[in-house]
């Protein structure tokens, strides 16, 4: 366990603490099932790297993060965490992370000032590493505690959108430290964003509707690995894919796969499920709602809450409520919907938060098996020093031996070209000096 040397636990601010065992519960089940984290990396942090240093963990707060968290400060780190988004923590891993010693700022549907504050709580503690998602704890500190900012030895980022800022602020001459982009690592965009987003963004949905994904037409804004991924499995439950994007090469990929590829005016009014995955701003806002039809249900399933323009879609409207747990109803008069008679139904789900998050259990635990096994690593690689000021990814080799754990463990051998099979360019190259 966790004994959180140098914190005190009863700094962390969560909803209850009774909820600890149910928490150790979750976290346990991901531990059985997370054998790169639990075996591969808990031994590579061995080495006293992580000893005594502050690391910031700032990513959606459940079971599997939990376990990350676990894994570090039993290496001897002093971890404090938040959850980088408001409507994803789960208390009773919350609860049972301080149990286990860790210091916790993060309370489930807090509210946007309350998340804030627990942000700015954990950049208070000072961190030596970040292990951040969508790069909000380190923006926050780049913003508010400049000093901190200045001191951080490294951060490690989850997100296409994190990476994207991060290059941001190294463009602008304010990435005074050495990040490592985890989410351009093999083993983290390959599996994760396809396979880890398109089944739990399509389960949280159905379990949040009760409906049959078959014969519904769905449109997926933006085709990145995210959106590969969501139009997969879309097709495997029998759906139609509707694809909206604004890269040509990656429209192209799309077409290729086999999905219709259209502009999103041209697309909507088609939808029975619109999912954001642009990892952008305002991918369905006010100038959009007109070309939904009635019943239409929306889903983001990309970075940021605003990717589903909510707080629009709440002007437009004149009720909102709540049909069904993880679900509200915008009713738009005929003005906001377009259709100049009736008004207009659209149904939103977790609040246009991350879906497969905030309305279910993310990603499964196999992926982020991965995933977390990258953020580990590369945080021990900034711990161990000797990267520049700048933005890296990890070595193809240890990307290779991330994955070798993990079919190791799934009693998977693979095979070796033998002497012959190699390539005889050297008899063609001439080595004289």
């Amino acid at each position: 366990m966790a004994d959180g040397s140098g914190f005190d636990p009863g700094k962390s601010e969560i909803a209850d603490a009774d909820l600890a065992p149910q928490g150790h519960r979750a976290i346990e089940w991901a531990r059985e099932h997370s054998p790169v984290v639990d075996g591969f990396l808990r031994q590579r942090l061995t080495d006293g790297a992580l000893e005594g240093r502050t690391i910031a963990v700032v990513v959606h707060l459940e079971a599997k993060t939990a376990l990350l968290a676990t894994v570090l400060a039993d290496a001897g780190a002093n971890v404090v965490a938040a959850g980088s988004n408001p409507h994803s923590t789960r208390d009773d891993i919350a609860a049972a992370l301080v149990d286990r010693g860790i210091e916790v700022h993060s309370t489930r549907e807090s509210g946007y000032p309350a998340w804030e504050k627990h942000l700015l709580a954990v950049a208070d503690a000072e961190p030596e590493l970040i292990i951040d998602d969508g790069a909000e704890l380190t923006l926050r500190m780049a913003k508010y505690r400049p000093d901190a900012y200045a001191a951080l030895a490294g951060v490690t980022e989850q997100t296409t959108t994190g990476v994207l800022r991060l290059q941001r602020l190294a463009d602008s001459g304010n990435l005074p430290f050495a990040a490592m982009a985890a989410n351009n690592a093999a083993c983290k965009h390959l599996f994760d964003n396809r396979y880890g987003t398109g089944q739990s963004t399509l389960q949280a949905m159905l379990d949040l509707t009760n409906m049959l994904m078959a014969g519904k037409v769905v449109v997926i804004i933006g085709y990145g690995w995210v959106g590969r991924g969501i139009a997969t499995y879309v097709r495997a439950l029998g759906g139609r894919p509707m694809v909206v994007e604004v890269d040509p090469v990656k429209g192209l990929e799309a077409q290729m796969d086999g999905h219709v590829v259209a502009p999103i005016g041209d697309a909507l009014p088609h939808a029975d499920f619109v999912i954001t995955a642009t990892g952008g701003m305002r991918a369905v806002t006010t100038r959009h709602f007109g070309l939904l039809k009635d019943g239409v249900i929306l889903a983001n399933a990309g970075h940021h809450d605003l990717e589903v323009d909510v707080a629009a879609l709440g002007a437009a409207a004149d009720d909102v409520t709540e049909v069904r747990a993880g679900i509200d109803r915008y009713h738009l008069p005929s003005t906001a919907s377009g259709t100049g008679t009736d008004r207009k139904r659209v149904d939103v789900l977790a609040n246009g938060a991350l879906v497969n998050i905030a309305g279910g259990l993310g990603h499964p635990i196999e992926i982020m098996d991965l995933s977390f096994a990258v953020q580990g690593v590369g945080c021990h690689e900034l711990a161990r020093g000797g990267y520049e000021t700048g933005i890296h990814v990890i070595s193809p080799e240890l990307d290779a031996e991330i994955a070798a754990a993990k079919l190791a463990d799934g009693g998977v051998t693979l095979d070796q070209l033998d002497d012959d099979q190699h390539d005889e360019i050297s008899e063609f190259i001439d080595e004289t000096p």
